[in-house]
């Protein structure tokens, strides 16, 4: 997640100094494995808890023990259940004064990674493709609507990603086939996030209503963007992405010529300031994207490249989207 308050860090919070580093937790016979310990200060933000639950949950960690002296705080608790409810799989095993255990059950797989990495592609889309057709419509209520629905695609995106760190679904396991997948999914989970942003920008585009040129000439880019965006998620062949990688970055320039001319406005009064912030927000966020699919599209064309031997690289299958 790139804006939002509980995205994702590198690697786990480093334990308190209570604890040694790299520790884990002395598991009964009842836990499920050994449990990844997370030692809460009272002090620090809730948002470090849930990155450090997340990225240990990313790298294929069994069960998660959060601890927090003398008892754990309400602010705490909450963490733990968003984290639960925007995770596959996870649910809380024992809940104690000052802990609570984890266990993160695992699905039988019923799809390789290449269906759902094409469901979430898929999924992607059609989400970008609802937030800005929401622009014409009324707003659908809670502030947080469109954040709401992306944890749908963060869900999908984090187990896939998952599934790839403990090795499971993919029809060739080499490093190569993993990456591209990796790569893929993450661009995907991103791509979603700024289709959030649209969303959400929708109600002061609405004041562009007198200007209809200015909101044209947004969809078209964004029409643009989701375009490039399909050819790439259906690439099956070097050549393919190497023409990919040369009409994103064509469409990269048209999306700064369209800044260049969009935002002046606002100093000339053709434009109010929070028009002419959604403006800006809309296009930084069709232009990230843009980009992230140039990360796909790079991924496809490394995956496409001979392998040893001249050969090229036997890996998983390029998810195809129509």
């Amino acid at each position: 997640m790139s804006s939002r308050a509980t995205g994702r860090t590198p690697a786990p919070r480093p334990p308190a100094a209570s604890e040694p580093r790299g520790r884990t937790a002395e598991t009964p016979a009842e836990r499920p494995g050994t449990a990844v310990r997370f030692v809460v200060g009272r002090t620090d933000p809730p948002e470090h808890l849930f990155r450090s639950l997340l990225s240990a949950y990313l790298g294929g960690a069994p069960a998660l023990e959060v601890v927090e002296r003398p008892s754990l705080s309400a602010g705490s608790r909450q963490v733990v259940r968003e984290f639960c409810r925007r995770t596959r799989g996870s649910e809380i095993l024992q809940d104690g004064r000052e802990h609570l255990l984890l266990r993160i059950a695992e699905p039988a797989p019923r799809d390789s990674v290449d269906d759902d990495l094409r469901a979430l592609g898929t999924m992607v889309l059609a989400f970008h493709r609802e937030a800005v057709a929401s622009w014409d419509a009324l707003p659908l209520g809670r502030e947080d609507v469109w954040e709401r629905r992306d944890d749908e695609i963060d869900r999908a995106a984090w187990h896939l990603e998952r599934r790839l760190a403990l090795g499971e679904g993919l029809a060739d396991g080499s490093v190569r086939a993993a990456t591209v997948a990796w790569t893929v999914a993450r661009s995907l989970e991103r791509i979603a996030d700024h289709a959030v942003t649209l969303g959400e920008t929708g109600a002061r585009l609405a004041e562009l209503g007198a200007d209809a040129g200015r909101r044209v000439e947004l969809e078209q880019f964004h029409r643009q963007a989701m375009a490039h965006l399909a050819e790439v998620l259906a690439l099956s062949d070097g050549a393919g992405a190497n023409d990919l990688l040369d009409v994103g970055e064509a469409l990269a320039a048209g999306g700064r010529a369209l800044t260049e001319r969009l935002l002046p406005a606002v100093g000339d009064r053709l434009l109010s300031p929070a028009a002419a912030g959604a403006v800006g927000r809309a296009l930084e966020a069709i232009g990230r994207t843009i980009a992230y699919g140039q990360d796909i599209a790079q991924a496809f064309f490394d995956r496409a490249a001979p392998g040893p031997g001249g050969r090229p690289a036997l890996v998983a299958a390029a998810p195809a989207v129509a």
